[in-house]
């Protein structure tokens, strides 16, 4: 599951690496004694070489001082004269890392309380109720005869491509979606680039490695067949404007211009994944119009792909399944905290996400995996969380264009590019 931590390799920052303020430390370094007892907990590191040799060469604390450690890093933020915003991140960040700390020392968690301590939201079920409106529209988009799981199967199937054909149409796609971030982020140069991996054995679809200086790996996972109508959404979520655009201006604007070293490290089962998966989760609707996504895959990709679709009925396709998003959540809370068992979980995971067998079997993987089983939740809750946040209204009764919306939308989501929030902080804002 773990990554090789790699080093920046790209030229295109001119200044050193920054060194880190003494709180900064004291967060990396918890950071690195994680890594060694959670392998993986580290997403990624840009920041002093330096720092991360001499943790790794030192013992490793034993995980009573590694709480010692980050109850004191906590108190330590508490009395720190620092912005409040970036008060508000560390001590979220930090407490993620204090809950990791509290399970190594064997204290006992409810699922529900992990995934609160871990991530600063709260794990609700999805009522079932929405999920059979949600099948019940499905049933009336979905071509053909049959079931609807049936329908749901083939229609998926008829979008599977081979891996030869995947890799120059998700080149073509990458394209397509950095000119259409670049257009409204100009912060974001063209420095930037992304390497393409095709690979397998992974609990994930698709997985950004961000390597550092504006530079990412996204993985392509070929356990299960490639779909067509899969790749847009994947490379706005992994590159742009999702997970490679956010590390990027963030470790620029935030670690290499203000010194803020937190963001000189990505974290795992910290708050930081709310923000990140939500921004990621969204990053097509912000770069697409309600229906243009389809129009584009079907005008530019499937016809050359000897794909046949109709962008009207794809968008309710699409549509109906956003509401799907959380089911794996519901399962989540079947299985860790009402006990369900692994084969009914799998049934749950047909049922309403109306998959086979064997890709809910490996969507149970993710579930199951010690590493990643709370981190689910970041998807639905903070795409929900984000897209309420960007849609709120300035004043009650307002009344904006579409374009006005549109440009206020955009100009949000490059605020949470940019910028340090909780998910906490967002919530506070849209009450």
């Amino acid at each position: 599951m773990s990554q090789p931590l790699h080093s920046p390799t790209n030229d295109a920052f001119a200044a050193p690496v920054p060194p880190l303020d003494e709180i900064s430390t004291q967060y990396v370094t918890l950071a690195f004694w994680l890594e060694k007892h959670i392998p993986g907990a580290i997403d990624g590191y840009m920041g002093p070489v330096d720092l991360r040799e001499r943790v790794d060469s030192a013992p490793t604390p034993e995980p009573s001082e590694m709480l010692a450690h980050a109850d004191a890093l906590i108190a330590a933020i508490e009395g720190a004269d620092l912005p409040p915003t970036r008060v508000d991140y560390l001590l979220a960040q930090a407490r993620g890392m204090q809950t990791m700390c509290r399970k190594l020392t064997g204290e006992e968690l409810s699922y529900v309380e992990e995934v609160q301590s871990y991530f600063d939201v709260d794990p609700v079920k999805t009522p079932e109720s929405a999920y059979d409106e949600a099948i019940a529209a499905l049933d009336d988009a979905l071509p053909g005869d049959g079931t609807i799981a049936e329908r749901m199967i083939a229609y998926r199937q008829g979008f599977e491509i081979p891996v030869a054909q995947a890799q120059g149409t998700v080149r073509r796609i990458i394209d397509e979606v950095r000119a259409r971030t670049v257009a409204f982020v100009p912060t974001f140069t063209g420095d930037e680039s992304v390497e393409l991996a095709f690979v397998q054995d992974k609990p994930w679809s698709g997985y950004n490695w961000y390597l550092g200086n504006l530079q990412s790996l996204i993985e392509i996972n070929t356990d299960l067949p490639i779909k067509a109508n899969a790749l847009l959404d994947l490379m706005c979520h992994e590159g742009y404007p999702g997970h490679h655009t956010e590390h990027s201006l963030k470790e620029h604007l935030l670690y290499r211009e203000q010194g803020y070293g937190e963001h000189s490290i990505l974290l795992i089962n910290t708050p930081e994944c709310v923000i990140s998966e939500g921004i990621a989760t969204l990053a097509q609707s912000v770069i697409f119009r309600p229906g243009e996504a389809e129009a584009w895959q079907t005008s530019q990709l499937f016809a050359e792909l000897g794909i046949t679709s109709d962008p009207a009925r794809d968008g309710q396709i699409a549509q109906a399944q956003r509401t799907l998003r959380s089911v794996g959540g519901n399962a989540a809370l079947l299985l860790h905290q009402e006990g369900a068992s692994e084969d009914d979980v799998v049934a749950y995971l047909q049922a309403y996400n109306l998959s086979t067998e064997t890709e809910a079997r490996h969507r149970l993987r993710f579930l199951t995996d010690p590493l990643w089983r709370a981190y689910v939740f970041t998807y639905h809750v903070g795409r929900d969380l984000l897209d309420a946040w960007l849609e709120r209204e300035d004043e009650e009764g307002e009344s904006l264009t579409d374009d006005a919306r549109w440009t206020r939308r955009q100009t949000r989501f490059r605020e949470l590019l940019e910028t340090q929030v909780t998910p906490s902080a967002i919530a506070s804002e849209i009450l």
